[in-house]
């Protein structure tokens, strides 16, 4: 009974760990943090305003939507 439950807790190990491995594998390396920019930045300014063309063209809604203010804007 002893060397079942130790198998039984070998396989389950072997298990656990396989498995961590196998998530590390599939995920993206982050090359740099992100960091904060200037929302006057003329990429952000590019962004929302594709953002909003696509999210107003996809949208079924009879207004069209625009930003206001844009809170935060960060780069990587």
């Amino acid at each position: 009974m002893a060397r079942l439950c130790q198998a039984l807790l070998l396989l389950m190990v072997t298990v656990a760990l396989l498995s961590r491995r196998i998530q590390a594998q599939g995920s993206p390396k982050i090359i740099r943090k992100f960091q904060n920019i200037s929302k006057s930045y003329v990429y952000v300014q590019q962004a929302l305003w594709y953002a909003m063309k696509e999210y107003n063209k996809a949208s079924k809604d009879s207004y069209y939507f625009r930003a206001v203010e844009i809170l935060n804007s960060q780069e990587q």
